[in-house]
């Protein structure tokens, strides 16, 4: 367990390394970083998220497997209501930290790490119901995810930011998958062949991001150690203990467990710089919860799964 996890967190790093380097050569500047996050938030974004929801997503089984989706969307819901509550103990307090801080308490690395994690360990029929999870997980992230950085403004304001292109993905990609409405072959492959690149690219983007986010890192470590104790104990404790209460099959809790343990969303800097968080306090809770996550996760697996 330990070493595919390491393993997982070590890929990370890597791609962010890569990031990093582009950054140094000169490559990509940090002034970049708007345009590049639009590019990835609002174009490839959404086609991998019509590509995973329209491949993955079988409204025939709904009757067996429309818990998965609940399940994500829930996960995100518990986290969001225990960040409200949270944040208040945060050391310093502006609106920004604040709303990062709850964006980060409510998204986690809900893809990526767990992906590698449940391969590795009990094979594709926990990827699978992984990917029918993501369904709800991507509502959540661009509705409850946004609404939690912009919610420190005006309820229009947070509207108008959850009411994006992705959102719009996700309804499309419903709305397909319901009607079986035939996706023509090119369309298909174009929306798949871009949205492969997304998470890559964005890796890449955010090790852009990273670059300035280590200075001052331990500056406010109050903070920054409670942002890991709440998002990789409190909250996965909290949340696994739920999870036994209901009566889920094994394979469906094994795979929802996992997810509720995972460290911030690698996401969340680009997602924070462009709906107005603090994306420097972003990136450094990435880089705390995710290096921290690698005694976290195994840890609680062998107690709670």
């Amino acid at each position: 367990m330990m070493y595919q996890v390491f393993v997982s967190i070590l890929e990370t790093f890597l791609v962010f390394g890569v990031g990093a380097l582009a950054w140094r050569l000169r490559m990509i500047k940090s002034n970049d970083l708007g345009r590049l996050s639009r590019l990835t938030l609002d174009l490839f974004f959404p086609m991998l998220t019509f590509s995973t929801i329209t491949r993955n997503f079988n409204p025939d089984n709904l009757s067996e497997l429309w818990v998965m989706p609940l399940l994500g969307l829930t996960i995100m819901l518990l986290g969001a209501a225990a960040g409200w509550w949270l944040k208040r103990w945060m050391r310093l307090r502006t609106p920004e930290r604040e709303g990062t801080f709850h964006h980060i308490c409510a998204i986690n690395n809900y893809v990526f790490l767990p992906i590698i994690i449940l391969e590795n360990l009990w094979g594709e029929r926990h990827v699978a119901l992984l990917l029918l999870m993501n369904v709800g997980s991507t509502i959540g992230f661009w509705t409850v995810g946004v609404m939690t950085l912009s919610g420190n403004g005006s309820w229009g304001g947070a509207l108008r930011s959850i009411l994006s292109i992705n959102v719009a993905a996700v309804v499309a990609a419903l709305l397909v998958c319901f009607l079986h409405i035939p996706i023509p072959e090119p369309l298909a492959y174009t929306f798949k062949y871009l949205g492969d690149v997304t998470v890559p690219f964005m890796l890449v983007i955010i090790g852009v991001a990273l670059v300035g986010c280590f200075r001052g890192m331990l500056r406010h470590w109050h903070d920054m150690f409670y942002i890991a104790a709440v998002r990789l104990l409190a909250i996965p404790v909290v949340i696994v203990l739920l999870l036994k209460l209901l009566p889920l099959p094994v394979d469906v809790y094994q795979t929802s467990a996992v997810v509720a343990l995972m460290p911030a969303a690698s996401s969340s800097v680009l997602v924070a710089k462009r709906y107005g968080g603090d994306y420097e306090f972003a990136g450094q809770a990435i880089v705390m919860t995710t290096l921290l996550s690698l005694l976290t996760i195994p840890l609680l697996m062998r107690i709670l799964v």
